[in-house]
């Protein structure tokens, strides 16, 4: 290999590392957003008004549907990180 070829190999490795970590950056940005959307979820119904309190077993199925709420919202998260193709999945060629 002449100088060259190893200084375009080299530039092109680079290049494709700062895809890999960009890649990386988004993923982690997407993850933190949904996370924090999870978290939003959770503390919101964990800080109920007293008057929710007072309810008694009415407010079940409230709960009830609250807690699928939640069950979808996590399933769609995971889901969506499942469906997207990891680094470990990109050949090197790419």
């Amino acid at each position: 290999m002449t100088h060259q070829e190893n200084q375009a190999k080299a530039i092109s490795d680079e290049v494709r590392d700062e895809m890999r970590l960009y890649e990386c950056a988004r993923k982690y940005e997407i993850i933190l957003k949904q996370f924090d959307e999870l978290v939003g979820i959770m503390n919101n119904d964990t800080t109920l008004p007293k008057a929710k309190w007072r309810k008694g077993r009415r407010g079940a199925s409230g709960e009830r549907t609250s807690n699928q709420s939640k069950l979808q919202t996590v399933t769609r998260f995971l889901h969506q990180l499942r469906t997207k193709p990891t680094d470990s999945e990109i050949s090197p060629n790419q």
